[in-house]
């Protein structure tokens, strides 16, 4: 089934094809020396241990919201709110980090490449347009070319994409396709708009491909999907879901029905991400487990429109994702990076 996209965002109906250590509490005993303590609350306490998962310690003092080069010399935007930033590439129009309370709320891969010869594997990639494997390459082109950057502040930059011969090649359509990433008050939000600027119809699938930094994949919990009908693609088998999801094995599942904005994912360490959303009608949640080495250290919760949204001529397809997180205690934090210290003994 299409949807239709007129002046307004699309909805969608049921899918029928789919992509789709821990800290013991305190005993009464020991909280009164916790409160005695609490003058570490403004410390800020980087989590140099987990450097690997949570990507590349970095040094927040310096950070500068600027426009300039990253890995491999590419075009690179800092945005900066406060202590907290976010770095996004124009090559793919990839975020790849957001770096909130001192520790990355995403995660890339260790073996992204940031040379263009593939799309840079990690943060928010875009799956447009198309989601998973169809008529063109898996996940389409969106996230593999490069985008403009046509505006930028300390918080916000705005990148667009249009047609090139490469695009036309596996998708003969003109269109304009423009994302918004804000920083502010605590939180990220990467908005997309698509809007149809030929004289036909066109339709796409697509996704925010987000890789979250978890603690160990095994104590991951998704919350906000029961009672939602999910495929499972590996076993191509229908199902209701039922409480928290888990992850135990590789998963790879489309989430559709009345989802309520927002999801929640607990990622271990006492933090939980809140995934807010507009426009998006599924959800996806992908583990590759065992295939990759690196599988243990993020899990992707995906927002994803997975059945085609048809637009038409003139009109404009709008779909948003906003995340924020909790703010771990930081004696929790510290106790994190060396639960060997004198501090930290009152848990054991």
């Amino acid at each position: 089934m299409s949807v239709i996209v007129a002046a307004a965002p699309a909805t969608s109906g049921r899918r029928s094809v789919a992509r789709a250590s821990l800290v013991k509490a305190p005993s009464a005993a020991t909280k009164n020396a916790l409160v005695a303590r609490k003058s570490l609350q403004g410390a800020s306490i980087v989590n140099h241990r987990s450097a690997r998962r949570a990507g590349l310690a970095r040094q927040q003092a310096v950070v500068k919201a600027a426009v300039g080069t990253g890995k491999g010399d590419l075009e690179m935007v800092t945005l900066k709110d406060g202590d907290d930033y976010a770095e996004i590439y124009t090559f793919g129009g990839v975020c790849t980090s957001y770096v909130k309370d001192g520790k990355d709320v995403l995660y890339v891969r260790p073996d992204a490449k940031f040379d263009k010869s593939k799309p840079i594997s990690g943060g928010i990639p875009h799956c447009w347009p198309q989601f998973g494997p169809g008529a063109m390459q898996v996940h389409g082109f969106a996230r593999n070319v490069q985008w403009e950057l046509t505006s930028s502040d300390d918080t916000s930059c705005v990148m667009t994409l249009t047609p090139s011969d490469y695009t036309k090649e596996m998708w003969p359509y003109e269109f304009k396709v423009t994302q918004t990433i804000t920083l502010k008050d605590g939180s990220l939000t990467a908005a997309m708009a698509i809007t149809n600027t030929d004289d036909k119809d066109f339709e796409f699938t697509g996704s925010f491909h987000t890789y979250f930094a978890c603690d160990n994949i095994s104590d991951v919990k998704i919350n906000g999907l029961g009672g939602l009908t999910v495929f499972d693609r590996l076993t191509e088998t229908e199902s209701t879901a039922s409480g928290a999801i888990m992850i135990d094995g590789p998963v790879d599942s489309v989430y559709s029905g009345d989802i309520k904005s927002p999801l929640s994912v607990d990622v271990g360490a006492g933090r939980i991400v809140s995934i807010g959303f507009e426009g998006w009608p599924d959800a996806v949640v992908w583990s590759p487990w065992t295939d990759m080495d690196c599988y243990q250290e993020f899990v992707c919760v995906e927002n994803g429109a997975c059945s085609p949204v048809k637009v038409a001529p003139g009109a404009t397809w709008n779909g948003s994702m906003t995340l924020s997180t909790n703010a771990p205690d930081p004696i929790d934090k510290m106790c994190e990076d060396d639960p060997a210290a004198d501090e930290c003994r009152v848990f054991d």
